[in-house]
């Protein structure tokens, strides 16, 4: 009598333990499924044909919002970045956008990933030299 209580716990509790290693299969295959969808989506538009552009907005101040100061690693990691802001891509006489306080300084190709990066960076209004940006990316 006594060996089949013991009996009945260790089934019970092996049956604890496979449901629980059923479960964290289970939450592993949705996380691996889910990579895989994102990579596989990205490398379909890569390959779409069209390119993600990012567009730099200046703005006169910064209003309610707090800055970011944009540093040196920040410009080597994203070259885009350091191409519209300080470099080759900046265009002074861009076209307003909205109000009359901020206007797109440059815009500059950036591939998928760097666009994602970017938007996913830099969501938030940036200083730099005492002028206020923000980033815009776009997706064809």
């Amino acid at each position: 009598m006594e060996e089949d209580a013991k009996m009945k716990f260790g089934d019970r509790l092996k049956t604890a333990g496979i449901i629980v290693a059923c479960g964290l299969a289970g939450i592993v295959a949705v996380v691996l499924g889910f990579m895989l969808a994102d990579a596989f989506i990205l490398h379909a538009m890569e390959n779409s044909g069209g390119q993600p552009m990012l567009y730099v907005m200046e703005r006169a101040e910064p209003g309610e919002s707090v800055a970011v100061s944009l540093t040196e690693q920040d410009f080597e990691r994203h070259p885009a970045l350091d191409a519209v802001i300080r470099g080759e891509e900046r265009n002074p006489s861009a076209w307003e956008w909205g109000d009359r306080n901020q206007r797109v300084i440059g815009g500059a190709k950036v591939s998928y990933a760097e666009s994602r990066a970017l938007h996913d960076t830099y969501d938030f209004l940036m200083e730099y030299e005492g002028a206020y940006y923000v980033v815009l990316t776009t997706w064809p």
